[in-house]
């Protein structure tokens, strides 16, 4: 009976040391488990909301479906920019790009919205767990993981439970993934402040690992493995933020729409048509402040998870001498615009305000 308790307290404090700091090194997967849920308002964790989410959101967005459809065809996505926000707020936004989007495992470059608590930078965030909760039950993290891991230089990522588990924007995208790929497997890779000459040098040696494995297993990309970069547009308004006044147009409905017409001409001439270095780094310098990280001129979340997951799918493409991926725009639209689905009796609801003082843009993007 002694050695018994004494080998659990053992176990048990090597589970508190594997979530107590960040490890520049690659841990030991055995202590993992699975990742529990961190939003419970607004997301969904059962799968009666995920389908009344999802089924109501491609009723009301039937028409613009159908429209993308016909213009961009069937073929699957390898690459998407998908919205983390309130499923209730941004519902019809995601289901645009998960059409086609239809992999067996998936790649998600989440936001790391902590990393000034964190006093993180320069390197990516993989965690150790087996598992992550969805409504479903649970969704296996894909062996890809060590795969990638192995690879990489070891100054180039750290795993930590702790901080996966304190951020929101991967958590968001995985009921989706269960619901339209019950079998899909997920690695989620927290993208901090890193400068483009840091973006460059990781995404070289992250596309190269890629590649490596990708030619190892024979894979197609796009059907065995995809990719979705976790942002949500501009954060606006000047109520709400923390005290922050985010509204440089003013929040009247003339505001709104230079405000939205931004937003949109962000996508157009950074991230839509053949993807280029060039353009990613554009989009860097529209977003970043001047001379420092920390800082916005344009309050995308995702101004680190796009440029490096879309820099990094770019450069996988052309270590596997295929064409150049092109991005086609599926959906922007806006809290305040979009309102809440009336699907509050299901048990989910909203984290933030959603007014013409307080609201935030939505984009999906696919690539192909």
């Amino acid at each position: 009976m002694y050695l018994k308790i004494l080998k659990f307290s053992i176990a048990v404090v090597l589970i508190m040391l594997n979530f107590s700091c960040p490890k520049n090194e690659k841990e030991n997967f055995a202590l993992s488990k699975t990742r529990a849920l961190k939003d419970t308002v607004g997301f969904s964790f059962t799968n009666t909301q995920i389908k009344s989410v999802i089924e109501l959101s491609g009723k009301l967005e039937h028409g613009a479906i159908q429209q993308n459809l016909k213009k961009y065809g069937h073929d699957r996505w390898i690459a998407g920019v998908c919205p983390h926000d309130d499923h209730l707020l941004a519902g019809r936004v995601y289901v645009h790009l998960f059409q086609n989007l239809r992999a067996q495992r998936f790649v998600v470059f989440g936001v790391a919205h902590k990393a000034w608590k964190w006093g993180t930078q320069d390197y990516l965030i993989f965690d150790s767990f087996d598992y992550w909760r969805a409504p479903s039950g649970t969704v296996k993290v894909s062996d890809l993981r060590e795969e990638i891991i192995d690879l990489l230089p070891d100054k180039d990522f750290v795993i930590n439970n702790e901080w996966q588990s304190e951020e929101h924007s991967v958590e968001g995208i995985v009921p989706f993934i269960q619901y339209y790929n019950p079998q899909a497997e997920i690695v989620s890779i927290l993208v901090p402040y890193m400068n483009w000459v840091k973006i460059e040098k990781l995404s070289q040696n992250f596309a190269a690992a890629l590649a490596k494995i990708i030619k190892k297993h024979n894979w197609k990309p796009g059907e065995d493995i995809a990719f979705i970069c976790s942002n949500d547009g501009n954060h606006y308004g000047d109520l709400d933020w923390g005290g922050k006044n985010l509204a440089p147009f003013g929040t009247d409905k003339k505001g709104y729409l230079k405000a939205t017409t931004q937003d949109i001409n962000l996508s157009k001439s950074t991230l839509l048509g053949t993807l280029t270095s060039e353009k990613l780094q554009n989009f860097c310098n529209r977003v970043w402040g001047e001379n420092d990280l920390k800082e916005y001129k344009i309050c995308w979340c995702g101004r680190f998870a796009i440029p490096f997951g879309l820099n990094t799918v770019k450069k996988m493409i052309e270590n596997l001498g295929q064409a150049a991926l092109n991005g086609y725009f599926l959906r922007y639209d806006t809290s305040y615009n979009l309102g809440k689905l009336p699907l509050e009796n299901i048990g989910i609801g909203t984290t933030a305000p959603n007014n013409i003082h307080h609201w935030v843009g939505y984009s999906a993007i696919g690539y192909r």
